[in-house]
């Protein structure tokens, strides 16, 4: 029977405990060192090692600190381990803050515990890492039989050496096809001794027709079967492998040549098939990321309430009329929704659109920016040639019309990060390859933003950032992206 290997974070879970077990012992150690005695009696320490475990998993979790761990170098376990240790700083420092009784000697304490914790955990990782892979190699590797044609030796054997990290023990080849030559194969492995010098001891053990016999007679676990697209499928000898209770690996090599990173076996419909997308998000992220939104777009909200009766106390003496501007924009997939926004712009400002954009050639572009609007309200070229920039344009460089767009991301029609939803006009003059970049929901700030926000014209730059965004997602991206939107707020770059 075949034990499908877990994926994810909770592959890791040995790592998480050993993990939380050196923070636990640095904490220890740092009130041992200040207060001496009393400490396994003291409610503060037990509430702060309690805090600090259960930000430091959730830390883990969402930088998916341990993955591809076996493939860390010592440097950059390091540099994971200081990018995890420090925004757990960060989250219990505000704990801290909020809370009224905090301790005089924390800080005395943290002298001691987070080096402690920083030397003790990396010792561990490569330590357990280690002994891991030297349990691997010895005891618990999967023998496994690689199954192919001879013209493809050179191209997969060496990515399955590569990418195999003491999982498997390759006991042998088979070659496959009809009328296989050994000794052409013998040849083309000979080629590859020098890179992989452990092909020596991989020997050539059977054929199509001797195949079933060989593994009737031997001892194998599992078998890799990879055959060329242009060769039929030997369903009846997998079959045949698969009543014998081997388990079967059936490589879908025609596949390769889709242009897609993320290719997913699923079941749809009772058929099986290969799902390609240019995105890929689990359920774990899709929830982390709804609750991160939640968590933004309630902060987001109040602070709009906040920032209302200023605002349009502002735009109401520069401009009499609405002080909220409601767009029809597209969403993810094409899901058309009403953006809300603070009114910067005149009443009349969609009416002249059309003409700026004649009148500034820019009738035929698909994102239509000026340098100058004239119709942001109180903006207007001075006698002199300089123009003078109004209530509008304050709102528009420190992004506060972006406010009200929190409202959209507690309703669910855009995220606190993703791409920017254009309007139905542009939408609909979209090439197929511009729509990529709505096949995510879109977000108030995003990789475009942060990258140059209005100082980016050209849009196929913006559809390329935007596409790497989605091919790159990862929570972590995202909250990169929020901080560094903040600076890029703070500092006006881009603003137009």
């Amino acid at each position: 029977m075949y034990k499908r290997r877990i994926r994810g974070w909770s592959q890791h879970i040995d790592f998480m405990l050993l993990d939380n077990l050196c923070l636990f012992l640095s904490l220890l150690t740092g009130f041992l060192l200040v207060r001496k005695e009393g400490v396994l009696s003291s409610p503060f320490f037990w509430r702060l090692a309690l805090e600090a475990i259960l930000v430091n998993l959730v830390v883990i979790i969402i930088l998916d600190t341990y993955h591809s761990v076996l493939h860390h170098t010592p440097w950059d376990e390091m540099v994971r381990l200081l990018g995890q240790t420090g925004r757990v700083i960060l989250i219990l420092l505000v704990l801290q803050l909020l809370n009224q009784k905090s301790d005089a000697d924390l800080s005395k304490i943290a002298l001691y515990a987070v080096p402690m914790y920083i030397v003790s955990c990396f010792i561990m990782r490569q330590a357990y890492k280690s002994f891991l892979k030297k349990k691997h190699h010895i005891l618990n590797r999967h023998s496994m039989l690689i199954a192919l044609e001879t013209s493809q030796i050179l191209s997969v054997i060496p990515r399955l050496l590569r990418t195999n990290y003491g999982t498997y023990r390759f006991i042998g080849l088979a070659i496959m096809g009809a009328n296989p030559s050994e000794e052409e194969a013998r040849q083309a492995l000979r080629s590859l001794w020098e890179e992989y010098p452990e092909l020596e001891t991989i020997p050539i053990v059977a054929t199509t027709d001797t195949l079933e016999r060989y593994l009737t007679n031997n001892w194998v676990d599992e078998v890799y079967l990879d055959v060329p697209p242009e060769a039929n499928l030997p369903v009846n000898l997998i079959n045949n492998l698969m009543r014998m209770g081997i388990t079967i690996h059936t490589a879908l090599t025609n596949l390769d040549e889709i242009q897609s990173r993320h290719k997913n076996v699923e079941w749809i419909c009772g058929h099986l098939t290969i799902t390609t997308s240019l995105g890929y998000i689990t359920g774990r992220d899709l929830f982390l990321k709804r609750i991160m939104d939640i968590a933004g777009g309630l902060l987001g909200v109040l602070i709009t309430i906040i920032l209302t009766p200023p605002v349009a106390a502002a735009i109401w003496l520069s401009d009499p009329g609405p002080i909220f501007f409601a767009q029809t924009r597209i969403g993810e997939n094409g899901k058309k929704f009403q953006m809300y926004k603070f009114r910067s712009m005149y009443m009349d400002a969609e009416a002249r659109k059309k003409q700026l954009a004649v009148e500034s050639g820019q009738e035929d572009q698909l994102m239509f920016k000026l340098e100058h609007d004239p119709r942001i309200i109180g903006q207007k070229q001075l006698p002199n040639g300089k123009w003078k920039k109004g209530v509008g344009g304050w709102i528009r460089d420190l992004s506060i019309d972006e406010f009200p767009q929190f409202f959209n991301v507690l309703k669910g029609d855009m995220s606190l990060v993703g791409t920017r939803p254009p309007t139905v006009d542009e939408w609909h003059r979209y090439e197929p390859f511009h729509r990529s970049r709505m096949s995510t929901k879109p977000g108030i700030t995003g990789l475009w933003q942060v990258s140059g926000r209005s100082e980016i014209r050209d849009f196929d730059t913006v559809v390329r950032l935007d596409r790497e965004y989605i091919e790159n997602w990862s929570l972590k991206q995202d909250i990169h992206i929020l901080f560094k939107t903040v600076w890029v707020v703070l500092n006006r770059k881009g603003a137009m």
